[in-house]
């Protein structure tokens, strides 16, 4: 089933958050590993960010689940979706 996820699920979950301008970069999925605990690590071919980790469980909204954590993600990167907010500003 992770084969078929990571083929099947995540590059169009993030080809459509780019799409929508929900993300502010592309990103390419090249792997996922996953625990016995539902816990997945979704690895990308991008120096900006190498990585998005998440939870999900057989029941639950796969996109969803993932389409949150890698938004998350992205904030925690570079601030609200993604923006440049704190280019430009000087130290005072």
């Amino acid at each position: 089933m992770l084969d078929e996820i990571s083929r099947a699920e995540i590059q169009p979950i993030l080809d459509e958050l780019l799409r929508k301008g929900m993300i502010p970069f592309a990103l390419t999925n090249y792997g996922v590993q996953a625990n016995d605990l539902g816990e997945y690590l979704v690895k990308f071919n991008d120096s900006r960010i190498h990585s998005c980790r998440f939870s999900w469980k057989e029941g639950e909204d796969f996109k969803e689940a993932f389409r949150a954590a890698i938004i998350a993600r992205i904030d925690r990167r570079s601030g609200p979706l993604g923006t440049k907010a704190s280019h430009g500003k000087t130290k005072t």
